[in-house]
């Protein structure tokens, strides 16, 4: 098939470009679109089904519920857990704002867990503080975002675009003015001038392929192989935190985590093969992958995620979350290997390097309201080093993107296409 030519593109024009179309992408394109801008969403995929919260997601990590966490601790859990390197602004607005997001996801029909008294059941993962919220449909929470930018309101405002990749993001004059990416399914060019652009792409899950040469080594999906990182850089803005690099513990030879982090509130947690618990907390943090690295590498490996000795009531409920939300294809692996987490504890191995804000602290670097270092282009999401911001962070930087970049209009000058024949 012959390339398309780039001067046959079709150019698109909007106020904001979001690009990316999962949990920061979308609600960048609701608060924008709520302030009055015209919006353009690309998705290199199907927003229906697009982004971390594809499958949905079993709980929030990082709820600061008034009365039972304040934002001062918060703050202090993740710039310990990343060794005091953090913009602690970037933080507080995670820990400020993220309450506010809890309510207004509630609005749109998303549920978290109440107790008996119809206050959030908050529950203890970090070494101090309660942040932890579970979700008991969080499997339907990307439906109903993606039925709030089908209201006809929204449908007036936001247009979107899927099976669009963008390739670059467009600069002129100092400032991002649009992107060119094309069609996944024709090869066609697309042109985009805009007065924002907002990257909202996801992690960068593997830096190459695994060492092993399978996908499944990685933590993240393995198609988050990126894409915003290189757009931010060509288009110069700063990325920081590299150094910070994502490793994780997974389930050995499966594409998913072995989720200390969801069994801990239930009563699992890491052993060595000899029964013994290693780690102070089971939370991520770069003293943990020291601790499961050694330990590992030890002769006291493999390790292990312990559940066999818990009640059937907590297993079946881990089962119900880890085998449905987490990784639908979970349960079916284990079954193919004859294990129960009532006989078998889950054996334990670690991912491949990735970036990603929103396990680590590493990305492109953006201020308290989710500014890149070239003015008009934002990032939010797990691409943007908004150290461990989780769900409710990447909501809220969105949140915060969408707000500052629904000030500008379409830029009107020439774009710059050399930019792309120059790359």
């Amino acid at each position: 098939m012959q390339i398309p030519a780039l001067t046959d593109a079709d150019e698109l024009v909007c106020d904001v470009l979001v690009i990316g179309g999962g949990t920061a992408g979308t609600m960048a394109a609701l608060t924008a679109a709520e302030r009055g801008a015209d919006v353009l969403l690309l998705e290199k995929a199907h927003v229906r089904h697009s982004g971390a919260l594809a499958m949905g997601m079993d709980g929030v990590n990082n709820a600061v519920v008034p009365g039972r966490a304040e934002p001062d601790d918060y703050v202090a859990e993740i710039t310990r857990a990343n060794d005091g390197i953090v913009d602690q602004s970037t933080v507080r607005q995670t820990a400020t704002r993220g309450f506010a997001m809890v309510q207004r996801l509630e609005s749109y029909g998303v549920k978290f867990e109440k107790d008996e008294h119809g206050e959030y059941a908050v529950r203890q993962v970090h070494r101090s503080g309660s942040y932890v919220l579970p979700m008991p449909e969080g499997k339907d929470v990307k439906k109903v975002l993606y039925r709030q930018l089908r209201r006809r309101e929204m449908r007036e405002r936001v247009r979107i675009e899927n099976r669009v990749m963008p390739v670059r993001v467009l600069t002129a004059q100092g400032r991002a003015v649009g992107a060119v990416g094309f069609h996944t399914r024709t090869g066609a060019f697309v042109t985009v001038r805009a007065g924002a652009v907002i990257l909202a792409t996801g992690a960068c899950g593997r830096l190459g392929l695994p060492a092993s040469g399978y996908l499944y080594g990685t933590y993240e999906n393995p198609t988050n192989a990126g894409d915003g990182y290189a757009m931010a850089y060509h288009a110069g803005a700063e990325l920081t935190g590299i150094e910070c690099f994502q490793i994780n513990p997974l389930i050995k030879d499966y594409n998913g985590p072995a989720c200390a982090y969801v069994a801990n509130p239930f009563g699992g947690y890491q052993v060595n093969r000899y029964g013994e618990r290693f780690v102070d907390s089971d939370y991520w943090s770069g003293q943990m992958m020291a601790e499961f690295t050694e330990e590992v590498a030890s002769d006291r490996g493999p390790v292990y995620l312990k559940l066999s000795h818990l009640p059937e009531e907590s297993i079946s409920a881990l089962e119900s979350i880890l085998h449905s939300t987490e990784r639908p294809t979970r349960g079916t692996f284990h079954a193919g290997r004859g294990h129960d987490y009532r006989t078998h504890d889950v054996e334990m191995h670690i991912s491949e390097i990735g970036l990603c804000g929103g396990h680590s602290a590493s990305g492109v670097r953006v201020d308290d309201h989710a500014r890149t270092t070239v003015p008009g282009l934002y990032a939010a999401g797990d691409l943007a080093c908004v150290p461990h911001n989780y769900m409710i962070g990447a909501f809220v930087f969105g949140d915060l993107a969408g707000a500052d970049a629904s000030r500008r209009t379409p830029y009107e000058g020439e774009l710059p296409l050399d930019q792309l024949e120059e790359a």
